[in-house]
């Protein structure tokens, strides 16, 4: 037997076909964008997300050339935060407002002024900031009363795809449902507290289910046709993105933790309960495991940033890509060794979205400092990926302070395909780093939820031993303790005094006022 998963992320949708035994034998993908239809804004549209994932899943059965009868389940695994409203037939009314919008950051004194931030982070295991849904809601209970009045449900993404698939009321895990920011994550229930004081709809939120358990199954035939799948397969709760990452990586036992390099960054770490942090800045939430609970700081803007600099700054490497079969990322990277630690001097902040931990701070902005007539683009593009390494390792030292221990630290995602960088999250760290070898562990976890919801996998680490793959582990090299030992806290200088100095709010101020005349 076999088992689907599908992951809709913020850059795409993937779909992986893996056996029973931990063999993935088809895989495919499909890029979906990010509008921006006001400063601030982030959306993209459910139909894309609906499209990828048939294009997707039609590739991954292609290349695993099986017969579609053998596929077990489906899981999902998806964006935290990201929403839409929908109606009673489950169609969207809008575009999904992702988790890096901003709309509703004007909001957040108003949620602070009805919901004492400490007493609202010892319900909900995650700080007032923007991130999670609750923002974004109220905006469109202040700004749109109009549509939240005509919405049936408010739904993440895997939701409208079940829908699509003829779940007719899909339930939401509890794992991506402590990112919609209105979760007592101690009782896994919808806090009527929270609900009350900001005057929001209770009928609007999702029933709730553990991760791992059948929604229903595949029941609209020409959803089936579409897809090339077989009517009646079940379809299983996985979790949020990072949870599932988290999972399909083998980091459920507390003391394991990871790192998981994406658009952005996710910095996390099992632990045993629902545990707080003591500065009530680092989110505790449910895993994609049931009854399991994990910590998690973030960066609001990595992965994201490189490929920026790609498109803008690297067309001699895309071109030089498309003659052969490297891609422009390794040749970016090929240049970064060719500068020593430290960038020579360079300080680069890879804050483009904002911070949530350890400073939440939600106007911050990115910059390069130190510049120099000798700098050279090596320079630059080793100050990138070192900034990024600095803030995971800001955020860790962060969350250890809280209480939080982190005795093994696994990386994955994107960039942990990278040899380099993976030593450099080791040299930059200082202690030793084990990559994960699990291709797309957002959807692996997202397989281990699907295994244990058709009884496939007895247990969460049953199915760890059969699907999640880990592979080389980097030490710190000797001579990298002084040399990152002052780089990062010129770093964590650089931030800290542009945050207190009130500047990065006039940047803000000037950058909304820009677009504006735009």
């Amino acid at each position: 037997m076999s088992l689907l998963a599908v992951d809709l992320g913020t850059t795409g949708v993937r779909a992986v076909i893996v056996t029973s035994d931990g063999r993935q034998i088809g895989s495919g993908e499909v890029e979906i964008g990010l509008r921006a239809p006001a400063p601030g804004w982030a959306e993209q549209p459910a139909e894309a997300f609906w499209q990828g994932t048939v294009q997707a899943v039609r590739s991954a059965l292609a290349q695993a050339a099986i017969d579609p009868a053998s596929i077990a389940g489906i899981g999902f695994s998806h964006q935290r935060g990201t929403f839409a409203l929908v109606d009673k037939t489950g169609a969207p009314l809008h575009d999904f407002v992702v988790w890096m919008d901003h709309r509703g950051v004007p909001y957040l004194d108003e949620i602070r002024a009805r919901m004492e931030p400490l007493s609202y982070y010892d319900i909900t295991g995650v700080p007032i900031y923007f991130v999670s849904s609750l923002s974004k809601l109220v905006w469109f209970a202040r700004e749109r009363p109009g549509l939240v009045d005509a919405a049936w449900r408010m739904w993440p993404i895997a939701s409208v795809i079940m829908a699509r698939m003829g779940v007719d009321d899909p339930p939401l895990d509890h794992a991506t449902a402590t990112f919609y920011g209105l979760l007592d994550s101690r009782s896994r229930q919808w806090s009527p507290e929270i609900l009350d004081r900001l005057g929001l709809r209770a009928d609007l939120l999702p029933w709730l289910a553990a991760p791992g358990t059948v929604a229903g199954t595949l029941s609209n035939p020409a959803a089936a046709a579409e897809l090339g799948l077989r009517l009646g397969t079940p379809l299983v709760l996985g979790g949020g993105d990072q949870q599932c990452a988290a999972l399909g990586s083998g980091m459920i036992e507390p003391g394991q933790g990871l790192i998981n390099l994406g658009t952005a960054t996710a910095v996390m770490a099992a632990v045993d309960g629902p545990a707080r942090d003591t500065s009530e800045i680092i989110p505790s939430a449910c895993h994609a495991l049931p009854d399991q609970y994990e910590m998690e700081g973030h960066t609001q803007a990595s992965g994201i940033v490189f490929q920026r600099f790609r498109d803008e700054f690297a067309q001699p490497e895309i071109q030089v890509a498309r003659q052969g079969e490297r891609s422009p990322y390794d040749l970016l990277v090929e240049q970064a060794s060719a500068s020593a630690p430290g960038a020579g001097g360079l300080v680069f902040l890879p804050t483009f979205n904002g911070t949530t931990a350890p400073i939440n701070f939600p106007q911050g902005s990115g910059a390069l400092l130190g510049l120099h007539i000798t700098h050279t683009r090596a320079d630059v593009i080793r100050a990138m990926l070192e900034g990024m390494c600095y803030e995971s390792r800001w955020i860790l030292e962060h969350m250890e302070a809280g209480g939080t221990p982190v005795r093994t630290v696994y990386l994955s995602g994107g960039g942990s395909k990278s040899p380099f960088w993976c030593q450099l999250h080791a040299d930059i760290l200082q202690r030793p780093v084990t990559r994960s070898s699990t291709s797309n562990a957002a959807a692996v976890g997202a397989a281990i939820c699907a295994g244990l919801g058709t009884g496939i996998f007895s247990s969460a680490a049953d199915g760890v031993r059969a699907l999640s793959r880990l592979a080389e582990t980097y030490t710190p090299g000797s001579d990298a303790r002084q040399a990152y030992g002052r780089s990062f806290e010129l770093f964590k200088a650089s931030y800290e005094t542009l945050y207190q100095s009130g500047l990065f709010l006039k940047l803000h101020d000037f950058f909304s006022w820009l677009q504006g005349q735009g």
